[in-house]
């Protein structure tokens, strides 16, 4: 219960733990603008937009402004909103503003602010952009370091939750930028594609690899048959782009939009989420049974494999040989369709998938399972290019026979999700009371790390689940120096999990929980709980597997594999 009050804009404004004006302005449905802050991560106090005025007419960054009790600010006056405009019309001078074709035009916060507040000139003769050229080396983002403004969200977001390092600030004052050291580009880095520095960049100077353009193609072209698959936490992402609940899951929605967007099929990555269970779970107890090292961590998340390979190698004969559920659909839709020629296109909520499709290892039989992967975000364009009433579609179903999914398939979208899927497989009961007793063993929450043991018969399970790269690089100094012991381990790059993957349109702490939920009610409104109900398993085994199962499902990745 809070206790203190100050007073902004002549309203009381409670606090408790707020650690800025900033926060208690926000927490109290006042919006000051800013460029530089982030709730996840340290002060910086860079941008000088969320300057506010006190009592005495001085102004300071809101910020960095400790809040205390009895304490008023301004936030619209006319010293403020004079700040403010020159503050952008500066910062106009150093960005190169071809809006109309920027990828970030009508989501970039620098072109809103500038609306807001009526800047429609610069002000300041000259342009000052850094005059480097496009970096599109990675092939999950592109970095354009004419737009930067310095606000050193992306540098902060890469070195303090991912623990990266890969972009830095260089030189200093007006020749400041941002870039990779010693003149490499992205591809030379140690970037693993998690795409959170484009998901915390205000302008267009880190964005999403675009390749709406290769998807109209193909759809537009009809010479090959395009099968669509989508991610579990698509359904409670893409639907923020059109004015929708994130906690209300849209998948019967994004089935009807991609087949009018021209898709002949679409199936559910869900149904290769139960896929992985069942094939990584069997890994796990075989390792149990065998007496192999543990833990086992999870390989499911193409940023956590990329991270382990440049930084862990030691570690990569613990992780799962069992392929992402992107992986395991894209070898199922060439059996599938074994005798057509088909393009396969993924659905995802992860720029990092990008490199992943490209890698060699995810090539079967000679033909490569997935030949694109989109983004939320970049689905989302495509909806709006096409002019399509998302909210307002009619539900239908994905196609059979690769459609069917259980709860234990949606919840891959969380952090945990995965683990929570492998203890219903072990523990095989899906009743009501089995299902709430491992919903409160540990495993729920979006915290950062997250330790806790199970017991499924004679046999206990030491598990942690860790979200976030500097998370699990902190789980791996305590093991190595003796200080954790672990069996089986769930790994996210992304904070939260997929559900705030970097493709996801960006989103506060309290939107990915509500997208947590979403994906709750998806899995409560599964008719089937654990994956070995799935309905459809007979038939992937039986029919498009016949055998094969450890071949084309499962991956061997070297001990390190170049960008």
């Amino acid at each position: 219960m809070a206790d203190k009050k100050m007073i902004i804009d002549g309203i009381e404004c409670p606090f408790t733990n707020e650690r800025n004006v900033l926060e208690v302005a926000l927490h109290n449905g006042i919006d000051i603008p800013t460029l530089c802050y982030c709730e996840n991560l340290s002060i910086y106090g860079g941008c000088r937009l969320c300057l506010v005025e006190n009592e005495r007419g001085a102004l300071d960054a809101a910020c960095s402004m400790a809040p205390k009790d009895g304490l008023v600010v301004y936030t619209h006056s006319k010293k403020v909103l004079d700040s403010r405009r020159t503050t952008l019309q500066l910062l106009m001078s150093s960005h190169r503003a071809d809006c109309l074709t920027c990828d970030m035009s009508g989501s970039c916060k620098l072109q809103a602010y500038c609306h807001r507040y009526g800047v429609d000139d610069t002000r300041f003769e000259g342009n000052t952009y850094k005059d480097e050229p496009k970096d599109e080396s990675s092939k999950c983002i592109v970095r354009d370091p004419s737009k930067c403004i310095l606000c050193g969200l992306c540098v902060r977001m890469c070195a303090e939750v991912q623990n990266i390092g890969a972009i830095d600030f260089a030189k200093r004052g007006k020749k400041a930028y941002v870039s990779p050291g010693f003149g490499m580009s992205m591809s030379d880095t140690s970037c693993v594609g998690c795409g959170q520095c484009a998901a915390v960049c205000p302008t267009g100077a880190i964005t999403i690899k675009n390749e709406i353009p290769k998807m109209w193609k193909f759809l537009q072209d009809g010479s090959k048959k395009v099968v669509v698959q989508i991610a579990p936490s698509v359904r409670v992402g893409l639907a923020e782009q059109f004015g929708l609940p994130a906690d209300v899951p849209v998948a019967k929605k994004i089935y009807t939009a991609l087949r009018r967007l021209g898709a002949d099929v679409v199936y559910d990555t869900n149904l290769t989420a139960d896929l992985t269970i069942l094939e990584e779970a069997q890994e796990f107890l075989a390792k149990v049974k065998n007496g192999d090292k543990l833990p086992m961590f999870t390989s499911c998340c193409p940023g956590w494999i990329q991270h382990v390979e440049h930084a862990h190698p030691e570690l990569m004969p613990q992780v799962s040989t069992a392929g992402s559920p992107m992986e395991m659909m894209g070898a199922l839709i060439r059996k599938q369709f074994k005798d057509e020629d088909v393009y396969s296109v993924a659905i995802m909520p992860c720029t990092a998938k990008k490199f992943e499709c490209a890698r060699p290892e995810l090539e079967k039989d000679g033909q490569r399972l997935i030949d694109l992967v989109l983004t939320s975000q970049e689905l989302g364009r495509m909806i709006k290019e096409a002019g399509i009433d998302f909210a307002n579609l009619p539900d239908s179903e994905a196609d059979s026979p690769l459609g069917d999914y259980t709860g234990a398939g949606t919840i891959f979208g969380i952090t945990g999700g995965v683990t929570e899927a492998v203890i219903r497989y072990v523990l095989a009961d899906s009743s009501e009371g089995a299902l709430q007793t491992i919903a409160e063993c540990g495993v729920r929450g979006l915290q950062g790390t997250k330790a806790f043991e199970i017991s499924a018969g004679d046999l206990k399970i030491r598990i942690a689940v860790v979200n976030g790269l500097g998370n699990l690089d902190k789980l791996v100094e305590k093991m190595n120096a003796g200080e954790a012991q672990f069996d089986f381990i769930e790994v996210m790059a992304c904070p939260n999990g997929c559900i705030g993957g970097g493709g996801q349109p960006p989103a506060s702490n309290k939107r990915k929980a509500e997208r947590e939920q979403g994906l709750w009610r998806d899995d409560e409104a599964c008719e089937f709980k654990i994956p070995q109900d799935n309905p459809a398993m007979k038939y992937v085994y039986d029919e498009l597997l016949d055998g094969r199962a450890h071949d084309l499902l499962h991956i061997h990745y070297p001990l390190y594999h170049q960008h």
